[in-house]
């Protein structure tokens, strides 16, 4: 007989061990299965984290951290600088110990995981798995999509997740030591010749390695993102020694659906990633966490709260992003001058407690009527 389970959890990342920990504490019996021997592991992120986007949903511990952040420095396409001072933002995680800090504790809740198993198709009520070599089934209540960008429980359940060149950004980073960054500082680079349609970042680990990457729009440029990072750390690091490299992409996709009766996507499997940041671990966990505890409503005969939940903690925000988005591929490098020098005006000098991007877009492009009338639309 096939083992059954209220609810399956395809994938351990942080979304789907956000859902994991989050059932098993409600005493729902869970199942995450996780296709690679290692949870967190290759990984696939920048691992910049920023406080107020995960408060209430997760308690960051200390040795999950690899760098406390107090603001970011930014940069022009023309090379200018300045900071913003905006202390405790955030942190540079360590995703090799984050991401099984978090798989550990579903399991104490009772979760069971089980690594190394791909799931290869759902039919009716039962993931259907590889598993040492063996073809095996597990019966389920209720599913849960956390399989990221390439996610497959999406297709088997009917739901459109491709991406369209404009729907994502291609991203690359190596993580490089023997060089000297301030750790206290992410920098944020902006302009065509690092990262068209997109940006690039130097996320400090300590204060001489980094992850040193970008992230770019297909729909801007033919040449890949490995080609554009080469050269930056060839001008900008040249002493510098690559320890790993990463390769993946970000979805800037907003799904028409991403769930049903018995089932919910999270995480990047959901197209949860802000599209304009292309941060994806608050999200990811936020989505998990929200995506739990209404399966448990669900499985308890309860009414659920979840499309309701999902656009009030994520889906209102990142729908604005995809708008402000929208306008950000049409800017050109001079358009990014002008918006320097206003962000420098209203960051510089001061120290700050939070940013509110409305307010921020809609005093850049009324500062500035070139900009305005690209983004009359968005504002209006």
């Amino acid at each position: 007989m096939n083992e059954s389970f209220d609810l399956i959890i395809i994938g351990a990342g942080p979304a789907g061990s956000a859902a994991a920990f989050t059932a098993a504490q409600e005493g729902v019996s869970v199942l995450v299965l996780e296709e690679h021997p290692k949870i967190g592991v290759p990984l696939a992120c920048a691992e910049g984290l920023s406080r107020s986007t995960i408060e209430g949903y997760l308690q960051i511990q200390p040795d999950w951290v690899a760098q406390h952040l107090a603001g970011s420095i930014v940069r022009s396409p023309q090379g200018g600088e300045f900071t913003i001072e905006y202390p405790d933002v955030g942190w540079i995680l360590d995703r090799k110990k984050f991401d099984p800090a978090l798989a550990a504790i579903a399991e104490t809740h009772g979760a069971v995981l089980k690594k190394s198993v791909r799931a290869i198709g759902i039919q009716d009520n039962e993931v259907i798995v590889e598993e040492d070599g063996a073809t095996n089934k597990y019966l389920f209540r209720y599913v849960i999509g956390a399989d990221g960008i390439t996610s497959r429980v999406g297709r088997w359940m009917g739901i459109d997740t491709r991406l369209s060149t404009g729907e994502i950004e291609v991203c690359a980073e190596y993580m490089i030591s023997n060089i000297s960054v301030n750790p206290q500082y992410a920098y944020l680079i902006f302009g065509s010749k690092y990262a068209p349609g997109g940006y690039a970042w130097v996320f400090p680990k300590s204060e001489h390695a980094a992850n040193v990457g970008l992230g770019l729009s297909p729909s801007k440029t033919k040449e890949n993102a490995k080609s554009f990072l080469d050269r930056w750390i060839e001008e900008e690091f040249p002493d510098g020694q690559i320890e790993e490299r990463v390769f993946g992409g970000v979805p800037a996709k907003i799904l028409k659906r991403f769930s049903g009766n018995n089932f919910c996507l999270v995480g990047d499997a959901g197209r949860f990633a802000d599209p304009l940041s292309g941060a994806g671990i608050a999200n990811g966990i936020k989505s998990g966490v929200i995506a739990a505890r209404n399966a448990v409503r669900i499985l308890k005969g309860q009414k659920s709260r979840l499309e309701s939940e999902m656009k009030a903690e994520i889906l209102d925000e990142i729908r604005w992003h995809h708008r402000v988005r929208s306008v950000y591929m049409k800017l050109s490098d001079d358009d990014f001058k002008d918006i320097f020098e206003i962000a420098e005006k209203i960051f510089g000098g001061v120290t700050i407690t939070d940013i509110n991007t409305h307010q921020l877009v809609k005093h850049i492009l009324l500062s500035c009527p070139r900009l305005l009338k690209l983004g009359f639309k968005l504002l209006f």
